[in-house]
């Protein structure tokens, strides 16, 4: 064959191709809708499955069912691999796998994000031990660039089994509400529980989102999850070292806000912690995640003088398991990605019950503050509120990795909280007293200001500073500044 029977061919054998897709390919919508216009630049599409085959064998499909390339998403660079559920369910065979890997190890080696489109039924079952061999290698590159560049996981229908650890093991999972992330599927659950449940009730978004955690954000349909991903990507940086270029700020570093001075003088009759994070970091730019998870802690990223951030929040007075397995892996993803951490503590501790400390609360919270301790990007604590015992040394504490420690004038900072204080101390005077109500109230104010005070914590070089609630942001701006210069 000559020359230019070659490159008629050429053409003859892409065009072909490219009507074959048009006609199946739900996965190169999905790519074309996350990326820039025209930038995608497909890798390997003419790979096709070998190996092992076990029964009939299926035919050869070009790509073997999943695309992978890069483009730019809003102009910045990254790695993207779209598996195919209309060949074959989306299975993972092993060059299916490989190319994945590729993908994820080219994207590493440019130090910019990897985004997996997940959705398949599992390791494909005629490829046998090359099936499993393939998955076990891309899983081991998965865990290879963790910590490297930024793992996105985005699931848009099943992601069943030894698969469903590619999701798992990112930084971030996403999932439309029709998909489902499960080890076993609904026909053996079904007959071990004894009654039909099909993938939502195993393992859906609902319960990913309010039950286990594992998804940080859910979506209606693949159109809104594909624009929470682009959301998400503003706040992420390219790679462990940090954003290419950093977005000028587009709010004022010195804006203080007296609004911040006014919840704090009646913190006491209740607030929303929400609130003064929206009022402190910079205009519309916090986004929170796994809010339908353990909500009595708020987690998600902002920035502050242009800078993204990680916020871990305190909203209901008391930890418990889940709350702190959620600050867990908050942590470990703000650490992975070099992200500061600020803590924003109002608690008084761990929650109080039987059940909770014969379910290991002892461990949960010790690993969370084993978790932040280890922590080696800047980290920075604002107490507005109780800092508590446990509560204290596990999110603002110095010992147990925080930077700077700032306290609003009405932070308390204690072994246990003032009642309880004049309780244990002053029993036998309030025992003996005329009038013990009124006895214990005095008690109790005298150990709030000659023990629990913030200055006192100051004075004793634990709080670095206490400051005007109002005058919050630009001291953790000016903070960042000095920290991100010293890491």
């Amino acid at each position: 064959m000559g020359s230019r029977e070659k490159m008629t061919g050429y053409v003859d054998k892409r065009a072909s191709l490219e009507a074959a897709r048009a006609e199946t390919d739900m996965c190169r919508s999905r790519i074309g809708q996350l990326l820039d216009s025209e930038s995608f630049v497909e890798l390997d599409s003419l790979v096709t499955a070998r190996g092992l085959t076990f029964g009939a064998e299926r035919p050869k499909v070009p790509g073997d069912g999943v695309v992978t390339g890069y483009g730019t998403l809003e102009g910045r660079l990254v790695y993207v691999a779209a598996q195919d559920p209309t060949v074959y369910g989306g299975s993972i065979g092993q060059m299916h796998a490989e190319k994945i890997s590729k993908a994820i190890q080219m994207a590493v080696d440019a130090q910019v994000p990897f985004i997996g489109l997940y959705e398949t039924g599992g390791v494909r079952i005629e490829e046998g031990i090359l099936g499993l061999e393939g998955l076990g290698s891309l899983l081991a590159t998965i865990n290879d660039a963790s910590g490297q560049i930024p793992l996105i996981a985005a699931v848009f229908g099943p992601n069943a089994g030894g698969a469903a650890f590619a999701a798992a093991n990112s930084d971030f999972v996403l999932m439309t509400e029709k998909a489902g992330v499960f080890m076993n599927g609904p026909m053996v659950v079904s007959a071990t529980e004894g009654k039909t449940l099909d993938i939502k009730e195993i393992g859906g978004a609902a319960v990913h989102a309010e039950k286990t955690g594992l998804a940080m954000l859910t979506a209606a349909d693949d159109n809104a999850l594909i624009q929470k991903i682009r959301q998400l990507m503003n706040y992420i940086p390219d790679s462990s070292v940090g954003f290419l270029e950093v977005p000028d700020p587009e709010d004022d570093p010195n804006r203080t806000d007296v609004n911040l001075d006014e919840l704090a003088s009646a913190i006491d009759e209740g607030y929303d912690m929400l609130d003064i994070l929206q009022a402190v970091v910079d205009q519309d730019s916090f986004f929170e995640l796994s809010s339908g998870f353990a909500s009595g802690l708020i987690t998600g990223f902002a920035r502050l003088g242009g800078h993204t951030v990680g916020l871990l929040a305190n909203r209901s007075v008391r930890m418990d398991k889940y709350m702190t397995q959620k600050a867990i892996r908050f942590a470990a993803v703000c650490e992975r990605l070099n992200i500061p951490l600020i803590t924003w503590v109002d608690s008084e501790g761990y929650i109080i019950s039987l059940e909770a400390e014969q379910q290991g609360l002892v461990q949960d919270a010790a690993g969370l503050m084993r978790a932040l301790s280890q922590m080696t990007v800047p980290r920075i604590s604002v107490i507005v509120g109780k800092a508590i015992g446990t509560a204290y040394l596990t999110l603002s504490a110095k010992s147990s990795g925080s930077d700077l420690v700032y306290a609003w004038p009405t932070a308390s900072v204690a072994v246990v909280n003032p009642d309880t204080a004049a309780h244990i101390i002053y029993r036998k005077e309030m025992a003996a007293s005329k009038n013990p109500i009124n006895e214990r109230a005095e008690f109790v104010a005298r150990y709030d200001e000659e023990i629990a005070n913030p200055y006192v914590a100051a004075s004793l070089g634990h709080v670095d500073e206490v400051i005007l609630p109002s005058a919050t942001r630009p001291r953790l701006i000016s903070a960042l500044d000095l920290l991100m210069t010293v890491y």
